[in-house]
Protein backbone atom coordinates (compact mmCIF):
# COMPACT_ATOMS: atom_id res chain seq x y z
CA UNK A 1 0.00 0.00 0.00
CA UNK A 2 1.17 3.72 -0.70
CA UNK A 3 1.92 5.75 2.27
CA UNK A 4 1.84 9.56 2.50
CA UNK A 5 3.67 10.84 5.28
CA UNK A 6 3.13 14.59 5.76
CA UNK A 7 4.59 17.28 8.26
CA UNK A 8 2.56 20.13 8.94
CA UNK A 9 2.63 23.06 7.62
CA UNK A 10 4.76 26.57 8.83
CA UNK A 11 3.08 27.10 12.58
CA UNK A 12 3.20 30.15 14.89
CA UNK A 13 6.38 29.79 17.55
CA UNK A 14 4.81 29.26 20.82
CA UNK A 15 3.64 31.76 23.08
CA UNK A 16 4.66 31.36 26.52
CA UNK A 17 0.86 31.00 27.75
CA UNK A 18 0.05 28.94 24.78
CA UNK A 19 0.91 24.56 25.00
CA UNK A 20 2.66 23.22 21.71
CA UNK A 21 -0.81 21.73 20.97
CA UNK A 22 -2.46 25.00 20.22
CA UNK A 23 0.06 26.14 17.61
CA UNK A 24 -1.41 27.31 14.45
CA UNK A 25 -0.71 27.28 10.75
CA UNK A 26 0.63 30.65 9.65
CA UNK A 27 -0.61 32.18 5.87
CA UNK A 28 2.77 30.68 4.72
CA UNK A 29 2.01 27.19 6.51
CA UNK A 30 -1.42 27.10 4.44
CA UNK A 31 -0.22 27.70 1.34
CA UNK A 32 3.08 25.28 1.58
CA UNK A 33 0.13 23.02 2.57
CA UNK A 34 -1.51 23.79 -1.12
CA UNK A 35 1.03 23.30 -3.09
CA UNK A 36 2.19 19.56 -1.67
CA UNK A 37 -1.15 18.76 -1.90
CA UNK A 38 -2.20 19.66 -5.25
CA UNK A 39 1.14 18.14 -6.27
CA UNK A 40 -0.21 14.68 -3.98
CA UNK A 41 -3.65 14.86 -5.85
CA UNK A 42 -2.33 15.21 -9.08
CA UNK A 43 0.33 11.66 -8.00
CA UNK A 44 -2.01 9.48 -6.10
CA UNK A 45 -5.48 10.00 -7.12
CA UNK A 46 -8.34 8.65 -4.75
CA UNK A 47 -6.87 8.54 -0.49
CA UNK A 48 -8.78 6.21 1.05
CA UNK A 49 -8.25 8.21 4.33
CA UNK A 50 -6.35 11.25 6.29
CA UNK A 51 -4.93 9.99 9.61
CA UNK A 52 -3.51 12.94 11.76
CA UNK A 53 -2.35 13.97 14.65
CA UNK A 54 -4.32 15.78 17.29
CA UNK A 55 -3.02 18.94 17.61
CA UNK A 56 -4.26 21.90 15.77
CA UNK A 57 -1.62 22.33 13.36
CA UNK A 58 -1.74 18.88 11.89
CA UNK A 59 -5.71 19.39 12.42
CA UNK A 60 -5.41 22.40 10.02
CA UNK A 61 -3.05 20.81 7.75
CA UNK A 62 -5.25 17.87 6.83
CA UNK A 63 -8.33 19.97 6.66
CA UNK A 64 -6.08 22.39 3.84
CA UNK A 65 -4.88 19.38 2.27
CA UNK A 66 -8.38 17.26 2.01
CA UNK A 67 -9.80 20.16 0.01
CA UNK A 68 -7.23 19.19 -2.46
CA UNK A 69 -7.28 15.80 -2.45
CA UNK A 70 -9.58 13.37 -3.01
CA UNK A 71 -10.67 11.36 0.04
CA UNK A 72 -13.70 11.90 2.70
CA UNK A 73 -12.24 10.13 5.06
CA UNK A 74 -10.58 11.17 8.02
CA UNK A 75 -9.22 9.64 11.43
CA UNK A 76 -7.61 11.24 14.16
CA UNK A 77 -4.59 8.93 15.70
CA UNK A 78 -3.86 10.21 19.28
CA UNK A 79 -0.32 8.38 18.65
CA UNK A 80 1.24 11.16 15.55
CA UNK A 81 1.77 13.34 18.67
CA UNK A 82 5.93 14.97 18.12
CA UNK A 83 7.44 12.62 20.87
CA UNK A 84 5.44 9.60 20.42
CA UNK A 85 7.62 6.57 20.27
CA UNK A 86 8.03 5.91 16.22
CA UNK A 87 7.44 2.00 16.98
CA UNK A 88 3.95 2.44 18.89
CA UNK A 89 2.89 5.45 16.34
CA UNK A 90 3.84 2.91 13.35
CA UNK A 91 2.07 0.09 14.99
CA UNK A 92 -1.03 2.31 15.76
CA UNK A 93 -1.25 3.54 11.71
CA UNK A 94 -1.12 0.21 10.70
CA UNK A 95 -3.52 -1.15 12.49
CA UNK A 96 -6.00 1.47 11.02
CA UNK A 97 -4.93 0.52 7.74
CA UNK A 98 -5.34 -2.77 8.23
CA UNK A 99 -8.61 -2.27 10.07
CA UNK A 100 -10.29 -0.50 7.19
CA UNK A 101 -7.87 -2.52 4.01
CA UNK A 102 -6.84 1.35 3.06
CA UNK A 103 -4.95 1.02 0.17
CA UNK A 104 -3.68 4.67 -0.25
CA UNK A 105 -3.52 6.80 2.89
CA UNK A 106 -1.93 10.40 3.62
CA UNK A 107 -0.83 10.88 8.04
CA UNK A 108 -0.53 14.18 8.88
CA UNK A 109 2.03 14.81 12.14
CA UNK A 110 5.15 16.71 13.00
CA UNK A 111 8.98 16.41 13.48
CA UNK A 112 10.53 15.02 14.80
CA UNK A 113 8.14 12.03 14.61
CA UNK A 114 7.90 11.92 10.58
CA UNK A 115 11.21 11.60 10.44
CA UNK A 116 11.69 8.97 12.40
CA UNK A 117 8.56 7.31 10.62
CA UNK A 118 10.48 7.21 7.11
CA UNK A 119 13.29 4.99 8.93
CA UNK A 120 11.27 2.61 11.10
CA UNK A 121 9.48 1.57 7.78
CA UNK A 122 12.81 1.52 5.32
CA UNK A 123 15.50 0.85 8.19
CA UNK A 124 18.43 1.40 4.71
CA UNK A 125 17.14 5.28 4.64
CA UNK A 126 18.17 7.54 7.56
CA UNK A 127 15.32 9.96 9.33
CA UNK A 128 15.06 12.81 6.85
CA UNK A 129 15.00 16.20 7.75
CA UNK A 130 11.13 17.17 6.57
CA UNK A 131 10.39 20.86 5.51
CA UNK A 132 7.36 21.84 6.63
CA UNK A 133 4.59 20.75 4.18
CA UNK A 134 6.90 18.16 2.80
CA UNK A 135 5.60 14.50 1.87
CA UNK A 136 7.59 11.35 1.99
CA UNK A 137 6.06 9.10 -0.36
CA UNK A 138 6.30 5.37 0.80
CA UNK A 139 5.44 1.90 -0.18
CA UNK A 140 4.49 0.04 3.04
CA UNK A 141 3.63 -3.33 4.15
CA UNK A 142 1.07 -2.80 7.90
CA UNK A 143 1.76 -6.31 8.56
CA UNK A 144 5.63 -6.06 8.70
CA UNK A 145 5.66 -2.68 9.36
CA UNK A 146 8.48 -2.50 6.61
CA UNK A 147 8.62 -0.85 2.93
CA UNK A 148 10.39 1.30 0.87
CA UNK A 149 11.25 5.28 0.70
CA UNK A 150 10.93 6.67 -2.63
CA UNK A 151 11.24 10.60 -2.24
CA UNK A 152 10.18 13.54 -0.01
CA UNK A 153 8.56 16.21 -1.66
CA UNK A 154 8.38 19.58 -0.65
CA UNK A 155 6.76 22.57 -1.80
CA UNK A 156 9.14 24.67 -3.56
CA UNK A 157 10.11 21.50 -6.01
CA UNK A 158 6.46 21.09 -6.51
CA UNK A 159 5.73 21.05 -9.90
CA UNK A 160 1.65 20.77 -10.68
Amino acid sequence: MRLYIMRHGHAVLPLSTQSDEERRLTPEGEQEVVTTATWLAQKAGQLDSCLVSPYIRAQQTATVAMGCVNTNSRNDVRELTPDTDPGKALTAVAAEIEAHNYQQVLLVSHMPLVSYLVHEIDRSKQPPIFPTGGIAVMEFDPQSLRGTFEQLMAAERCVV
